[in-house]
């Protein structure tokens, strides 16, 4: 094996173990923002039903001054 070969082959092992490194993290980023998106989503839901069973049932929050 000479040595443009030798290095050819390093550079080409260096690239896939970066490669392979990088696609871990954006798989940990896309599950990430996945979790996010799905926490926002359950919170405006369950705010926008409080707000709904709030108005339906009265519950003497009004104080009359």
């Amino acid at each position: 094996m000479s040595l443009v070969q030798g290095i050819r082959l390093s550079a080409i092992a260096a690239a896939c173990a970066l490669m392979f490194s990088v696609s871990g993290c954006t798989v940990l980023a896309v599950t990430d923002a996945v979790a996010s998106t799905a926490v926002g989503v359950t919170k405006v839901a369950v705010k926008g039903t409080v707000a709904v069973v709030g108005a339906a049932i009265p519950d003497g929050d009004d104080k009359d001054k």
